[in-house]
């Protein structure tokens, strides 16, 4: 008798206050899931709107060749110029020093002897340093015409406020 009673009073309890809070628990959960759609869209537009602002910085083509680099040299451009163009943003003496053009300043590079390497018979890494600075070529030889190479490979620089990295072509020899 004790449980019948029990029951009783519990029963318009539960026939009443469930269906309110399943109505509550949904209407939280549509206001949870809303919130976080819009929350992941702001999220998704700041991102965008982040990358739009900060455009990657393009190298300055090097105005002209120094007399350090008038023998032997190589010289990159990017892989979207004709090498014929002699437009180049990479330039080298193939021995220690190289020039990269930012913000219409030359800045000389000194080669790391310890830090590059030749990989294979055809495929380089060569790291640089200037002040500020980290320039890293990666080169592959595409081929070679009477001593003078055509390259294909990848420039990564590297800086205080600065990491880009450019698909490049080159050519290079005596």
């Amino acid at each position: 008798m004790k449980r019948f009673v029990v029951v009783l009073l519990v029963l318009p309890f539960l026939i009443n206050c469930t269906p309110d809070e399943k109505e509550k628990a949904k209407e939280t959960k549509q206001k949870t899931s809303t919130t976080k759609t819009k929350t992941a869209n702001k999220d998704k537009a700041k991102t965008t709107t982040a990358a739009k602002a900060a455009p990657k910085s393009k190298l300055d083509f090097i105005q002209s060749i120094p007399g350090s680099i008038d023998g032997c040299g190589e010289f990159f451009t990017y892989d979207t110029v004709k090498l014929s163009d002699e437009k180049y943003i990479f330039l080298s003496d193939m021995g220690e020093m190289a020039i990269i053009r930012i913000k219409g300043k030359d800045v000389q590079l000194k080669k790391s002897l310890r830090e590059s390497k030749q990989i294979n018979a055809t495929n380089s890494v060569e790291v640089y340093y200037a002040v500020g600075y980290k320039v890293v070529l990666r080169k592959k030889e595409v081929k070679m015409v009477d001593q003078l190479y055509e390259y294909s490979g990848i420039l990564q620089i590297t800086g205080k406020k600065l990491k880009v990295t450019y698909k490049v072509r080159g050519e290079g020899g005596c």
